[in-house]
């Protein structure tokens, strides 16, 4: 998806407000989990992931691709290539915070871990060389890729068997509110209100902005130490 892209056709002033919407949902639910909650940064950190990444690659671009042209599929494209890049970002901050003696040679080496970095390069290479794979290769890749969303749900499954403290369900409602309702009403204000983009362009961008929580948070939980439940 992210390689397709074409940047010349990017909207950007609608990507902007999209990214403003997101980082200020970040900012302001990590922040009530660090200091109302009184969380740890780690956790704080991936509170404000779940209550802002948007659940886009296997919840609306599959909707979107059925739905809609390649013009409205581009904002998509290019908020993902943008979540990646705030992905790494997290990702070494949450480095910084807990790994001791952190050099910048052990940060990059990490980065082999980041399989969505590893995913964009292997992709740019592919794209860039015109490699082409066996069939058996890519009908094997693709059969694994349909398997990511079952295992994700069998995965929360287990979590959701277990008992949750009232402390994990709060944080739970603080993250539905912000994702549910606070993000696409963020996003709406800034595409529409304050920065008049018509409808027609931006209506993937506001599916985005309105869609579940994405998977990253509850896998970079278990990674990094933190309770997944209530982002499950």
């Amino acid at each position: 998806m992210i390689v397709s892209v074409n940047f010349n056709d990017i909207n950007w002033l609608l990507l902007f407000s999209y990214i403003l919407s997101e980082v200020l949902i970040y900012l302001f639910a990590g922040l009530i989990a660090k200091y109302i909650f009184k969380l740890k940064w780690k956790e704080a950190i991936l509170i404000g992931m779940a209550a802002s990444f948007s659940n886009h690659i296997l919840f609306v671009y599959p909707i979107a691709l059925t739905e809609y042209g390649n013009d409205l599929l581009t904002p998509i494209g290019s908020i993902i290539s943008f979540d990646v890049v705030f992905l790494v970002l997290n990702i070494i901050i949450l480095d910084l915070i807990t790994i001791k003696n952190l050099t910048l040679k052990k940060m990059i080496i990490k980065q082999f871990n980041n399989l969505p970095l590893i995913a964009v390069i292997i992709g740019i290479i592919k794209v860039y060389f015109k490699i082409n794979l066996p069939i058996s290769f890519n009908r094997s890749i693709n059969f694994i890729s349909l398997s990511a969303a079952p295992c994700a749900l069998f995965a929360a499954g287990i979590i959701l068997a277990q008992k949750i403290e009232k402390t994990q369900k709060q944080i739970s409602n603080l993250i539905i509110i912000f994702k549910i309702i606070l993000h696409p009403l963020f996003a709406i204000f800034i595409i529409w209100t304050i920065n008049n983009i018509d409808f027609n362009i931006s209506e993937t961008t506001i599916m985005v902005a309105s869609a579940p929580v994405e998977l990253m948070a509850l896998i970079f939980s278990s990674q990094y130490g933190v309770k997944p439940d209530a982002i499950t």
